[in-house]
């Protein structure tokens, strides 16, 4: 689901509604709040491998067209050495752009990357994550305000507001070995 922001929820006898979902009460079995781990490439240091991997390739590459130039001697005028010292100044200057391209990427998933957090629901077996955000205690108390009503239904219809950086269903898109969600701990 894209992005759609969650004004309120609505709890009544029987059902909840989340933004266009209803879930029947009695169906819920397992209400969990969990907080989203990235992984794949998504994950925070994902950048180290491919850094490490870059500079081992580019200082091969360098060291060997520089070790390799001054031995060989192809005739016509080239000057061999001087043409491998350029193309070991291009590898080099590619693979220090990329470098530190990722070198970026890394600092902006260590310091500024928000922790996102997800509401589930458990139907039948079946899990929906109902709301995801980076407001973990807006997710902890929409988790209450849901299982307090399995456990005590409302005589009437209740609306619970919902406030801080929550949308409906899935924020990322986050499937397959993209992220996986754990247990708060």
């Amino acid at each position: 689901m894209a992005k759609e922001k969650v004004g309120q929820i609505r709890i009544s006898k029987r059902v909840v509604q989340i933004g266009h979902q209803v879930y029947p009460l009695a169906n819920i079995s397992r209400v969990q709040s969990l907080r989203v781990v990235w992984a794949g490439k998504l994950a925070t240091f994902y950048p180290l491998q491919q850094i490490v991997m870059i500079v081992v390739l580019a200082g091969a590459v360098v060291g060997g067209l520089l070790a390799v130039a001054p031995n060989l001697d192809l005739g016509g005028g080239w000057d061999v050495e001087e043409v491998a010292r350029q193309v070991a100044a291009v590898v080099a200057a590619v693979s220090g752009l990329r470098v530190c391209y990722l070198l970026l990427v890394l600092l902006y998933r260590m310091l500024l990357r928000r922790r996102q957090y997800a509401l589930v629901l458990e139907t039948a077996g079946t899990q929906f994550t109902a709301l995801s955000g980076t407001d973990q205690h807006e997710i902890h108390r929409i988790k209450n305000e849901i299982v307090g009503a399995i456990e005590d239904p409302p005589e009437y219809e209740r609306t619970i507001e919902v406030h801080g950086d929550l949308v409906l269903g899935d924020q990322h898109k986050q499937t397959g070995n993209d992220s996986k969600m754990v247990f708060n701990k």
